[in-house]
C-alpha cells in the first residue's frame, strides 16, 4: 500500500486483504436489502397470506429467505473474492474524473459518483449501473494518512472542479489519448487499429443487451453462469427446508415436503429462468439510467487494447489478455471479458465494408480472441411462474380446509 504524486494529482496504491473483501460483500449486500424495499413489502404479504392458511408453510417461507440470503451471500463473495483477491488497484482523482485501474480501467465523472458509504475499513464510492443496482469502488481507509486527508479526497468527489483554465485543453486532450487507456501523461500513444463511434436510444440499447445476456445464458461461453446459481441455490435451499421439516415434524412430512420444493422451483424460475427484457426496459424508466446508456458510443481498438467511451463522459480500458470471446449477433458484435460479466458491443452499422469485418475479425484472432456462434437461450414465460405460484396457493388451502373439516 502506497500513494504518491504524480504531478499535483495524488494516487493509491493498494491490494486489498481478505478481511476487507468479505467486509466489502457483506456492506454491498445490505446495501441491495435497502434498495428493495418493495420486495420486501411482497414478500410480507406472502408471508401474511401464509400465516393465516398454513402457518407452518409461513415459518418454512421465512426459513426460506433466509438461507437464500445466506447461499447468495456465500456465492457473491466466492466471486468477489477471486476477482478481487491479490489484483493491484490504483485510484486517484484528476479534475472533475475518478479514475481505478484494476488490470483493466475505468473513468468516472466524480458527478457520476451517487453512493459514499464509509464502513469500519472501507470507503465505498458507487454509481448506479442498473435500477438499484450501483457498481462500487472499494478504497481502504488504511490508504489515507489520516482523517483530514480523507475528507479532503471526498471533497473533490463532492464538489468537483476541472482543472485550471491553463489546463483544461492538455486534461481534455490527454483524458482521451492516455489515462483513459491506462497510461500516464506523456508516455507514446499506442498504435490504433480501428475506431468504432455509434449512436443508441433507449430501443436498441435494450435489443442490444438483450442480445448480450441471451449470449451469456446459453451455451455459447460454455455453461451459463446462471446454471451454477440454480444449482448451489436451489439444492442448498432444498436440503435444509427438508431438515427443518424433519425436525419441526418429528418424521418426514410428505406435504411440507412438496411445497417447499414447489416454492424452491418457483422461486428459481423466477430468479434465474426469466427473459431479461421487461427488466431492461424498466431500467430505462429511470432518468439516470437513461442518460448513462444512452447517446454517444465510441470504441477504439488499440495495440494495447479496447477502449470505450461511453454517455456520461464514462471511458473503459480493457486489455487484450483480460478479454476471451467474439460473438456475432444480428446487430452487433460482443467482445467479452473473461470473467463473462462484461462486454463491448460494436454496432454493426459502424462497418463499412466486409473487408473491414474481416481486418476487424483477424485482429481479434491475432489477439487471442476466440470466435464463439451465439447459442440460443431459453426463457420461462413470466406468466408461467404466476400460473405455477397460483396452483402453489390454490393445492395450500385445499390442503388447510380438509384439515379444517378432517381434523376438527
Amino acid at each position: 500500500m502506497e500513494h504518491y504524486r504524480d504531478d499535483r494529482t495524488i494516487k493509491y496504491e493498494y491490494v486489498m486483504e481478505p478481511w476487507e473483501i468479505r467486509e466489502f460483500c457483506l456492506a454491498a449486500l445490505w446495501e441491495q436489502i435497502r434498495c428493495r424495499k418493495g420486495v420486501w413489502l411482497r414478500l410480507l404479504l406472502i408471508l401474511v397470506a401464509e400465516l393465516f392458511l398454513v402457518p407452518e408453510a409461513a415459518a418454512l417461507i421465512a426459513v426460506m429467505v433466509v438461507v437464500m440470503f445466506i447461499v447468495s451471500g456465500i456465492y457473491q463473495y466466492v466471486i468477489t473474492a477471486r476477482v478481487l483477491e491479490g489484483r493491484p488497484w490504483c485510484i486517484w482523482i484528476e479534475g472533475d474524473k475518478f479514475k481505478a485501474e484494476r488490470g483493466d480501467s475505468s473513468e468516472v465523472s466524480c458527478r457520476n459518483i451517487q453512493f459514499i458509504r464509509i464502513t469500519r475499513h472501507l470507503l465505498m464510492l458507487g454509481y448506479l449501473q442498473s435500477v438499484k443496482r450501483p457498481a462500487w469502488f472499494i478504497v481502504p481507509l488504511r490508504v489515507f494518512g489520516n482523517e483530514n486527508e480523507r475528507e479532503a479526497f471526498l471533497n473533490r468527489i463532492r464538489h468537483p472542479q476541472a482543472e485550471g483554465a491553463e489546463n483544461a485543453d492538455e486534461a481534455e486532450s490527454t483524458s482521451d489519448s492516455s489515462t483513459a487507456a491506462g497510461r500516464n501523461p506523456g508516455q507514446a500513444a499506442p498504435q490504433e487499429y480501428m475506431g468504432f463511434s455509434y449512436i443508441l436510444d433507449g430501443e436498441r440499447w435494450v435489443r442490444f443487451q438483450k442480445g448480450a445476456a441471451d449470449i451469456l445464458n446459453s451455451a455459447s461461453l460454455g455453461k451459463p453462469g446462471r446454471l451454477y446459481g440454480m444449482m448451489v441455490w436451489g439444492l442448498l435451499v432444498a436440503v435444509v427446508m427438508t431438515v427443518c421439516v424433519y425436525f419441526a415434524a418429528g418424521t418426514f412430512n410428505v406435504l411440507l415436503l412438496g411445497f417447499c420444493i414447489s416454492m424452491t422451483v418457483w422461486m428459481v424460475l423466477r430468479l434465474y429462468c426469466r427473459n431479461p427484457e421487461k427488466a431492461l426496459r424498466k431500467q430505462l424508466k429511470s432518468p439516470e439510467i437513461a442518460q448513462k446508456v444512452c447517446g454517444f458510443w465510441q470504441v477504439t481498438l488499440t495495440q494495447e487494447g479496447i477502449a470505450v467511451g461511453m454517455p456520461m463522459d464514462m471511458k473503459s480500458f480493457y486489455p487484450w489478455k483480460s478479454l476471451a470471446w467474439l460473438v456475432e449477433k444480428e446487430e452487433a458484435f460482443y467482445i467479452f471479458h473473461q470473467d463473462k460479466r462484461h462486454y463491448i458491443m460494436i454496432a454493426k452499422e459502424c462497418f463499412v465494408s466486409w473487408a473491414q469485418v474481416d481486418a476487424f475479425h483477424q485482429i481479434c484472432a491475432d489477439k487471442g480472441i476466440e470466435k464463439r456462434a451465439p447459442g440460443k437461450a431459453v426463457y420461462v414465460p413470466v406468466w408461467l411462474t404466476w400460473v405455477i405460484f397460483g396452483l402453489i396457493m390454490a393445492v395450500s388451502l385445499i390442503i388447510f380446509i380438509l384439515h379444517l373439516f378432517l381434523f376438527t
